[in-house]
């Protein structure tokens, strides 16, 4: 009896016990230093990108990646990633999760974006071919918008200048800018990088273009075709200086180092010219020497003057670009050669005010 009643009781008290509880708890990450679920590092890795503390958020995405490399999310952390990278200076790694975001999801909204960063470092890193191929890629796709367009036209022309298509370049250039004029970005006193491209690609056709201008051997008409080559060197010098303007100061110390560069270029051309057949004697073919020189040595003073101030801004900057180095060698080379251009005219049996005076007075009797 009293078996029977024990067990009529459990009976109905197992009837009566609610059902168990199921808690479900997100996964783990296990690292060397922490158990830490993704959303926790996902909050870490996004606060550390907008407190730019990009070491913090490099180290959450790439443990983010590591632990989903395949996930739902997976396209957001690699674009995270590239920023971080940016933010630390990193950016051949930057540049390729960037390439990685485009190819591996580009139906993702995060790919267009993707593109127009990767082109914006590739430009940075002088990979012309490889900004030519991204630029491509961004014309290709059906979600641009006006500034898309802006930017892979401004990537395309300043891919093919460098690589020797002037013609090319030039129709994307003009093409660009006719937009860029429409978005009314070449009026601001700020130029977006997308316009200071475009104006920076510009002066590049028209230095390369001037620069086909030479005098070796001394053409008949070369005064005419020096007339040329400066005019196209002052065309340059204005694009150049429209791409100073820039929000983005690389622009401006890729455009000075330029300007002084082109200086420096017809300088050299110039003083290069041999003697002509009628200077035989020693003296006649250092008075010749000395006039070149003399003459144009104003050339080659502007150039480093230009470099001066493009290694100025490079360290206000803390631009430390192949572009600042370029200036600071320039700069060096350019000063060995004033020095001793001057040194040997001093040994010269006339001094550089004779050479100043005589110039004087053959600049008159061509005007008369």
């Amino acid at each position: 009896m009293r078996l029977a009643f024990f067990a009529l009781f459990l009976s109905c008290a197992a009837r009566t016990l609610p059902p168990p509880v199921v808690i479900e708890t997100p996964p783990h990450i296990v690292t060397p230093t922490e158990v830490v679920t993704e959303a926790e590092l996902v909050q870490r890795g996004e606060g550390s990108l907008l407190r730019q503390r990009w070491a913090d958020a490099k180290q959450a995405f790439e443990t983010l990646l590591s632990a989903y490399p395949d996930g739902p999310n997976t396209a957001r952390y690699l674009f995270d990633l590239a920023l971080a990278y940016e933010g630390l200076e990193e950016r051949e790694h930057a540049r390729d999760r960037y390439l990685e975001v485009a190819t591996r999801f580009a139906a993702n909204p995060k790919a267009r974006l993707a593109l127009m960063r990767a082109a914006t470092l590739q430009a940075y890193l002088e990979q012309w071919r490889p900004l030519g191929e991204t630029a491509e890629a961004i014309l290709r796709r059906g979600d641009l918008d006006d500034v898309d367009r802006i930017v892979a036209l401004g990537a395309r022309g300043l891919s093919r200048i460098e690589l020797g298509d002037d013609m090319g370049a030039n129709r994307d250039v003009l093409d660009g800018l006719d937009l860029a004029e429409r978005k009314h970005f070449t009026s601001r006193d700020v130029l977006p990088v997308a316009a200071a491209q475009l104006r920076f690609a510009l002066g590049e056709i028209r230095r390369v273009r001037s620069e086909r201008i030479t005098f070796d051997p001394l053409p008949e008409d070369f005064l005419t075709r020096l007339e040329q080559r400066a005019t196209g060197l002052m065309s340059a010098q204005e694009a150049y200086a429209d791409a100073v303007r820039s929000e983005d100061t690389h622009w401006a110390t890729m455009a000075g180092y330029r300007v002084g560069e082109m200086y420096r270029a017809l300088h050299h051309d110039l003083v290069a010219i041999p003697a002509p057949a009628q200077s035989k004697t020693d003296r006649q073919k250092q008075i010749f020497f000395a006039f070149m020189h003399v003459r144009y040595r104003v050339l080659l003073e502007k150039g480093l003057r230009q470099i001066e101030q493009t290694i100025a801004l490079g360290e206000r900057t803390n631009d430390r670009s192949a572009w600042v180095t370029r200036a600071r060698e320039a700069k060096d080379e350019m000063v060995r050669v004033l020095e001793s251009e001057k040194a040997l005219i001093a040994t010269f049996p006339f001094t550089e005010e004779e050479i100043r005076e005589a110039l004087k007075q053959l600049a008159k009797k061509v005007r008369r």
